[in-house]
């Protein structure tokens, strides 16, 4: 135990305190439910707090399981610079992202400054479009494969892949150990 006294709130809840805030991208419908929770989850648990970002920022964001998502704000407005990384949820409404233009700009800032990128299924299509991945290893769903051998990656197709800072998983049941990765590349 700590030696330091909790500071709780009016309620006396305990505050918690984040020592950095990752960027979510989520498309506008059939986002991936399971990953994105044990995503936000292990970087929860190791002080990072998450923002997310739609194109729909308006409606509640349905999920494949019909989970709602409301999400913090537009994707339009978003930039890198207060993020330490960004995560490109998955799941059957991705692609989509794929061709948003802010969405691929977020890539490359994150890339630029070295910080986390992260992705998995066909969202990480977002990364070998925005020109992230070449000569990194990569996975994602096998659909998206051409993409990023195209962009120079080398797709390994397995669970989970990392190299340096850019996290890349098959699918939704990759979703442990994604996080588990995530807080492996912040470093806390």
């Amino acid at each position: 135990m700590s030696n330091q006294e909790e500071e709780l709130d009016e309620h006396g809840l305990v505050i918690h305190k984040h020592l950095s805030t990752v960027l979510v991208v989520l498309p506008s419908q059939g986002y991936a439910e399971t990953t994105l929770r044990y995503a936000r989850s292990a970087l929860y648990n190791v002080h990072v707090h998450t923002i997310s970002v739609a194109n729909n920022d308006a409606d509640l964001i349905v999920g494949e399981l019909q989970d709602e998502f409301q999400v913090d704000g537009p994707l339009a407005e978003a930039d890198m610079e207060p993020y330490s990384g960004v995560i490109f949820c998955g799941g059957v409404g991705a692609l989509e992202l794929a061709d948003d233009p802010n969405a691929l700009r977020l890539a490359r800032e994150a890339a630029a400054d070295d910080k986390l990128i992260a992705a998995w299924g066909t969202a990480v299509a977002v990364l070998g479009k925005a020109g992230v991945v070449k000569k990194r290893k990569v996975t994602g769903d096998p659909s998206v494969r051409a993409l990023l051998e195209a962009s120079g990656a080398k797709f390994l197709g397995g669970q989970v892949q990392r190299d340096r800072k850019i996290v890349t998983a098959l699918d939704d049941a990759a979703g442990f150990r994604f996080g588990k990765a995530l807080v492996e590349v912040v470093g806390i």
